[in-house]
């Protein structure tokens, strides 16, 4: 069976979403970075790297984003979550590069700045560049979808991966998202996805076991 790592409300989101999408059955086991559970021994083993998601399978263990997403729409190519090949597969390819390196990264500077940098003047001033850097990616996402309810046309593994970053930017940030119509309009619709409730479900009640612990 497949087991997903996870952190709730994490980019690992995604890959929880997919594995709904495809239908088969999978183990998803939540991860707390809050306490740091991602580096004790037995995750590192799992993911050296310390970071989720991590996808166990019969074949291995697969980790990155876009790997994981690429992985599982493999898994069921019936579901048309990834274009099978050419320059369909590329532009869905190059979206999923977009969003891992730059929309992704974006957000780096603004949750831990002192990974980057020293001192809380200068760690304010690379915020700053940070916002700005977010909002130009938030509006080349928001033009891209416009006139499309997918990103790809019909719905895919960008969908899911552009559904957390919409959350973090409205929710951890604090930007208005109005000016976003087209990508506000995309929110809304993965929203309503039956897929997505089972994972916010899942997702909150593994933050509640968590919370416990």
């Amino acid at each position: 069976m497949i087991t997903l790592h996870y952190a709730p409300g994490a980019c690992s989101i995604a890959a929880h979403i997919i594995l709904e999408e495809i239908g088969r059955p999978f183990e998803a086991r939540p991860v707390s970075l809050r306490k740091g559970q991602q580096y004790e021994p037995g995750y590192l083993a799992i993911n050296p790297r310390g970071k989720v998601p991590a996808l166990t399978t019969a074949d291995g263990i697969v980790t990155e984003n876009v790997a994981i997403l690429t992985y599982l729409a493999d898994l069921a190519p019936e579901k048309g979550l990834l274009p099978r090949d050419g320059f369909a597969r590329a532009q869905a390819l190059s979206w999923l590069g977009f969003l891992t390196s730059e929309l992704h990264g974006s957000y780096g500077p603004l949750f831990a700045p002192q990974r980057f940098i020293d001192g809380d003047e200068v760690q304010a001033a690379l915020k700053e560049k940070a916002r700005t850097r977010l909002a130009g990616n938030l509006a080349d996402v928001d033009g891209r979808l416009a006139g499309r309810d997918w990103a790809l046309g019909e719905f895919s593994v960008v969908d899911a991966y552009l559904y957390p970053f919409f959350h973090w930017a409205k929710t951890y940030m604090g930007f208005d998202m109005a000016p976003y119509a087209n990508y506000s309009a995309h929110h809304a619709r993965m929203q309503a996805r039956a897929s997505v409730q089972r994972v916010l479900a899942r997702e909150e009640a593994g933050q509640a076991l968590l919370d416990a612990a």
